[in-house]
């Protein structure tokens, strides 16, 4: 298994990068359909983790599948199901895309791409939020004297927002 840090942005997030468009975003009526498929579910997540100093929220997984949730007082209010991330409203703006993001692809095997797909596509912010949680894993990573290929660092100087 190759870890988020090993990996370069396009192997991390995948080729949609190239093309982000507002047509990807997950409305909330989206978000109410697959939220009923995750609830429904009989597996529960595994892997609860709280996220940094904040111990309102937790990031798991469904056994089994490709899917991230995020959790507050043990409600599902965001997910990365399959290709779809998404966060409730009333949860935004907080800072939880990223761990939720790194979470992902820690459990797909470094990269947000779920098995078997090759192409998934981003908003631009959907765009920024990938780019800053992978700049977070290979920063980190550098931090606690991992080797990161030279590359990965090269482009962590020369990336963009875009």
């Amino acid at each position: 298994m190759t870890s988020i840090w090993e990996r370069s942005f396009a192997e991390f997030a995948g080729p949609g990068i190239h093309h982000p468009s507002d047509t990807m975003r997950v409305d909330d009526d989206e978000a109410a359909t697959i939220l009923a498929d995750l609830a429904a579910r009989e597996q529960v997540p595994t892997i609860l983790r709280p996220i940094g100093c904040n111990r309102s929220y937790a990031v798991g997984h469904v056994a089994g599948t490709p899917h991230s949730l995020l959790l507050a007082d043990k409600r599902i209010v965001g997910f990365y199901a399959g290709s779809y991330l998404w966060i409730a409203r009333a949860h935004r703006g907080r800072g939880l895309s990223i761990p939720l993001i790194l979470a992902a692809a820690e459990h797909r095997g470094g990269t947000v791409l779920p098995p078997g797909v090759v192409v998934q596509g981003f908003t631009r912010r959907g765009l920024r939020a990938h780019r800053a949680a992978h700049r977070l894993a290979v920063r980190s990573a550098l931090a606690a004297g991992l080797p990161v290929p030279s590359s990965v660092i090269a482009e962590l100087d020369g990336s963009t927002d875009d």
